[in-house]
């Protein structure tokens, strides 16, 4: 056996049989991957799996999303990408016109922000959104110098541990012993695993809550956290409301990622959050699949909101779904319904 199959047989061997991680995972929920049967040898298909770290946030015993990844690294043949040895990043760069058009002007070294591949490569606003949030709060910050991938995709997992923990420990050290502000709950969750102590974006404003700003006009928004980032949607919620929202959605839930059960899984988001003007979130992928959903409602990360407050709208134009505050019809929820109590948590 190799490496990754004897880690496999390592976390299998150690799962109780408890079945917790079923009715908590994403996937199962909408007909996918049931990850106790994995565990327990019973299915080997993962194509379903999101990979979202469910499992093991509710798995107190092994660690049913190493599994997963491993798995889906064999099945899928990963290796370590030529793009990840050229550029540090697990995927090529688009040609994003706010390369150019916003110029990020770091100012110090209170903390370090790690954008994380998705920002760096598909959304490079999210991190100006980030740097003007940070400086909102009285901070200053710089970007955190290193290769910038977390190492979390499964493409990783043919390398040694001690090779991700070295790459991972480099790269931290570079804040100099200064925060280091992630903007991915992956990325939060991947530095953790190797002891490496960092704090999302969500974080750091709760911690700084009492030097948010604050709108002038309240509006209604919905909180989809994404779900590494579930655990804290408690401290997401204050945020926004501390910014003068109003918190509406009845619901929250995960994206669906790039698996065949995400038109379905972004169907139903929609739905739980059409009583708000828009969707704040807190994951960069999810913000990618919410501002290519047809149809679908604006959308914010976080910073963005926190930015916005502070009169910065720099980063609005380079949404696909416009956000126009100026225009009234903004202020207007997409639905503006009772919602009978009976529904409230449920999902759609």
């Amino acid at each position: 056996m190799g490496i990754i199959e004897d880690e496999i047989a390592r976390l299998m061997q150690k799962c109780i049989s408890c079945g917790k991680c079923t009715p908590n995972c994403p996937s199962n929920k909408y007909g996918g991957v049931d990850p106790h049967e994995i565990m327990i040898g019973g299915e080997t298909d993962v194509s379903k799996c999101i990979l979202c770290g469910t499992c093991s946030q509710v798995c107190r015993r092994t660690d049913p999303f190493t599994v997963m990844r491993d798995l889906k690294a064999l099945a899928n043949d990963l290796h370590v990408s030529d793009t990840y040895k050229n550029t540090g990043l697990a995927m090529p760069k688009s040609e994003h016109p706010s390369r150019g058009e916003l110029v990020c002007e770091w100012d110090g070294d209170d903390v370090y922000i790690m954008p994380g591949c998705v920002v760096q490569c598909k959304v490079p606003f999210l991190e100006y959104a980030a740097m003007t949030a940070i400086k909102t709060v009285g901070k200053t910050c710089s970007e955190l110098e290193g290769p910038g991938c977390c190492l979390r995709p499964p493409q990783f997992r043919e390398m040694m541990n001690t090779e991700r923990h070295d790459i991972i420990a480099g790269m931290t050290a570079n804040a100099k012993g200064k925060d280091v502000i992630t903007l991915c709950g992956g990325c939060t969750d991947a530095l953790r695993e190797y002891g490496e102590e960092n704090l999302n974006m969500i974080d750091f404003l709760y911690d700084n809550i009492d030097r948010l700003p604050r709108f002038e006009r309240s509006f209604k928004v919905a909180v989809e956290p994404g779900c590494s980032c579930m655990p804290i949607k408690k401290k997401m919620i204050e945020i926004v409301t501390r910014l003068s929202c109003e918190f509406v959605n009845n619901g929250m839930g995960c994206c669906g990622k790039d698996t065949v059960l995400a038109e379905q899984m972004m169907a139903d988001r929609e739905k739980e959050c059409s009583n708000g003007c828009l969707i704040v979130v807190a994951c960069p992928k999810c913000f990618t699949k919410y501002d290519a959903q047809p149809d679908g409602m604006p959308v914010l990360f976080l910073s963005e909101l926190v930015a916005w407050a502070a009169g910065h709208t720099e980063t609005f134009k380079y949404h696909n779904i416009p956000l126009e505050p100026d225009n009234e019809d903004f202020y207007r929820p997409r639905f503006d319904g009772f919602i009978p109590k009976e529904s409230k948590g449920m999902r759609w």
